[in-house]
């Protein structure tokens, strides 16, 4: 895939606003759901989670590995991205 700068980051941005929005789903589930669930919903979400990161983060690091996150930027783009779709 030929990506430019701002495609990969944009790519980047989305994949860590979806997996926290997954995340965030996937709390709010097992506080509603019996415990003989959670399993199968951590199972289930995950691999969403997954696919989510390999067609978006992944292409982005590989296409530019400066784009790669820490922890500390990856909590922020979170955070801007919920941000800005809460706006």
């Amino acid at each position: 895939m030929n990506l430019s700068p701002g495609a990969a980051k944009a790519l980047l941005d989305g994949g860590i606003d979806a997996t926290a929005a997954l995340n965030d789903a996937l709390k709010r589930a097992l506080l509603h759901s019996p415990a003989a669930s959670h399993a199968e919903l951590k199972r289930a979400v995950g691999h969403a989670m997954a696919g989510v990161l390999e067609a978006t983060v992944d292409v982005a690091v590989q296409t530019y590995p400066d784009l790669k996150p820490d922890k500390e930027t990856w909590a922020a783009i979170a955070r801007e991205c919920a941000i800005r779709r809460a706006n």
